[in-house]
C-alpha cells in the first residue's frame, strides 16, 4: 500500500495551479489569433479555416470521453492522473510548434490537409493534458474552501498566461522581417513555457482520494454516465454557454479592433485591459464565492458581462479614446466570475457523482467537460469564419517594403462591419441568458456539500458513523441527482 500523501502545502497548490498556464494561455492564443493566422498568414478561406476546427471535434467527441475512462482505470504507483503529465510535456512542445508552422503549399487543399492534421494532433495532446488534470482538481483536496482556493490559484495562472498570450504573440512576430518566421518563433517560445510546469506537477503534487479497485468498462454507457447527474447537467450548461460566448467574441475581437474601430495598434492593449481586470478580481471572486455561493457569483457576473457587451455593441469610433478601455474592464469584470466559477464547482459535482455511482469517476466527468470546452472553441471559430466569409471579408495584401513583408489591411465592406457589431452584441445575450437561468436552479450550496462530503467519508469507510439519516440521504439524492 502506498503511504498517505502529506498535507497539502502552498508550494504544491502553486505548482498544481501552474498547469493552467497551458490551458488558459493556449486557449487565448487559439481564440484571438488562430483564425486570423489561417486566413491572413497560411491564407485559406475563413469558412475553410473554421471548418478545420469544427471537423476536429468529431475526433474529440471520441477521444475526450475515452481518455476519461482511461484515466479512471489507470493504476500506477504515482496514481491515476499524474503519469499523463509526463506525456503532456513532450506532446505540448511538438504539437504547438506544428500547429503554428506557416506552411506555404501551392494549393489550398494541401494547406487544409496540413492544418487539419496538426490541429487534430494538438487537440489530442490537449485531451491527454486536460482530462487527467481536471480530474485531479477534485482529488488534490476534499475540503470545500481549500478546493476553491486551489481553483482560484489555477485561474490566476490561467488568466496571467492568458494576458501574456494576448499581448506577446504579435510582439514576437513583429521582431522578425518575415512574419512566417515570427510565428514559428512565437510557437517555440510558448510551447516551452506551457510544457515545463507539467514535469513539475508530476514530481511535486499528490492525489488525495483513495483509488477504488473496481474499474470502469469501455462502453457508450460509461461515456454518458455523467449526464445521469442533474447537478452536472446544470454545471455543463453554465460552463458551455459562458465559454462559447467568450470564444465567439474572442475570435471576432481582432477584426473588431482592426476594421470597425480602426485601432489596430491598440488591440493587444485593450485585450490586456480585459485580462488584467480578470486577474485582479480573482481573489475577490473566490472570497465572494466562499461567502455567498458559487452560483450566486456566477449570476451577478453574467449581469456585468451583458452590460459590457451592450456597451461594446453601442461603441462608436468617435467616442473618447479611453472609453474602449473602460468597456473592456467592464467586460473583464463579468467574464472573470463566469470563468472561475464553473471549475470551482466541478470538484463538488464529482462528489455528487460518487454519491450516485458509489465510486469516483472524475475522469469521465472531466472528459465531458474537456470536450465541451474544446467544442465551444471550435463552434466559436467556425461561426465567425462562416460569418466573415458570407459577409465578404477581404484578407490583407502582403507586400515587400524596405526588405520586409508588410500586411496591408483592406477596407472592408459595410456588411462585414455590421456583422462584427452584431456578433459582439447578440451572441452574449443569446447564450448568457440561458446560462443565468441554469445558475438560478443550481442545487449544490456550501452547507449541502459539507453534509455530502461527510457522508462520502462514511461511505468510503473513513468514518464509522453516518451523518445522514435514511430520509435525509434520500432527500439529498432527490435534490442533487
Amino acid at each position: 500500500m502506498n503511504p498517505a500523501p502529506p498535507p497539502i502545502t502552498l508550494r504544491e497548490k502553486l505548482i498544481f495551479g501552474s498547469g493552467d498556464i497551458f490551458i488558459g494561455g493556449s486557449q487565448v492564443i487559439m481564440a484571438f489569433y488562430y483564425l486570423r493566422f489561417l486566413t491572413d498568414v497560411v491564407q485559406i478561406s475563413p469558412a475553410l479555416a473554421g471548418t478545420v476546427v469544427l471537423v476536429s471535434k468529431v475526433w474529440d467527441a471520441i477521444s475526450d470521453p475515452v481518455m476519461g475512462v482511461i484515466t479512471d482505470n489507470t493504476r500506477t504507483r504515482w496514481g491515476r492522473r499524474k503519469p499523463y503529465f509526463v506525456l503532456a510535456f513532450f506532446g505540448i512542445i511538438t504539437s504547438f510548434i506544428a500547429l503554428w508552422y506557416p506552411v506555404s503549399f501551392d494549393t489550398e487543399l494541401k494547406k487544409f490537409a496540413y492544418v487539419l492534421a496538426t490541429y487534430i494532433y494538438f487537440s489530442t495532446i490537449a485531451t491527454v493534458c486536460l482530462v487527467p488534470y481536471s480530474s485531479m482538481s477534485s482529488e488534490i483536496s476534499t475540503d470545500y474552501e481549500e478546493r476553491n482556493n486551489i481553483n482560484g490559484i489555477r485561474l490566476f495562472f490561467s488568466q496571467l498566461s492568458s494576458l501574456l498570450a494576448a499581448v506577446l504573440p504579435l510582439t514576437i512576430v513583429e521582431m522578425f522581417d518575415d512574419p512566417t518566421a515570427g510565428w514559428l518563433a512565437m510557437a517555440v517560445i510558448f510551447s516551452l513555457f506551457y510544457a515545463v510546469p507539467w514535469l513539475m506537477m508530476f514530481v511535486f503534487t499528490h492525489e488525495r482520494v483513495p483509488m477504488s479497485d473496481e474499474r470502469s468498462q469501455f462502453s457508450l454507457a460509461s461515456f454518458l454516465r455523467p449526464f445521469e447527474v442533474r447537478t452536472f447537467r446544470k454545471l455543463l450548461v453554465m460552463y458551455f454557454l459562458a465559454y462559447l460566448s467568450m470564444d465567439v467574441v474572442a475570435a471576432v475581437f481582432q477584426y473588431y479592433m482592426y476594421y470597425y474601430l480602426d485601432r489596430k495598434d491598440e488591440a493587444d492593449l485593450v485585450i490586456g485591459t480585459m485580462l488584467v481586470t480578470q486577474i485582479l478580481l480573482i481573489p475577490a471572486v473566490v472570497t465572494l464565492a466562499n461567502r455567498f455561493g458559487k452560483a450566486t457569483v456566477y449570476r451577478y457576473s453574467i449581469v456585468l458581462w451583458l452590460l459590457g457587451a451592450c456597451l461594446m455593441a453601442a461603441y462608436r469610433p468617435d467616442w473618447p479614446d479611453y472609453a474602449i478601455y473602460l468597456v473592456a474592464a467592464v467586460v473583464g469584470s463579468g467574464v472573470v466570475g463566469c470563468v472561475v466559477m464553473p471549475w470551482s464547482i466541478f470538484p463538488d459535482v464529482t462528489d455528487v457523482g460518487e454519491l450516485r455511482f458509489g465510486k469516483r469517476i472524475a475522469g469521465s466527468f472531466s472528459g465531458v467537460m474537456t470536450f465541451s470546452r474544446k467544442f465551444s472553441g471550435a463552434i466559436g471559430i467556425f461561426a465567425v469564419g462562416v460569418i466573415l466569409e458570407v459577409s465578404g471579408y477581404l484578407p490583407p495584401v502582403r507586400e515587400m517594403r524596405e526588405g520586409r513583408y508588410t500586411e496591408i489591411l483592406q477596407v472592408q465592406p459595410d456588411s462585414v462591419i455590421t456583422a462584427l457589431q452584431l456578433i459582439v452584441f447578440l451572441v452574449p445575450i443569446a447564450l448568457l441568458v440561458p446560462a443565468f437561468l441554469a445558475a438560478r436552479t443550481y442545487p449544490l450550496d456550501k452547507l449541502t456539500h459539507n453534509s455530502l462530503r461527510r457522508y462520502l467519508e462514511f461511505q468510503r469507510g473513513e468514518k464509522s458513523d453516518s451523518n445522514l439519516s435514511d430520509d435525509e440521504l434520500e432527500a439529498m439524492r432527490r435534490l442533487l441527482i
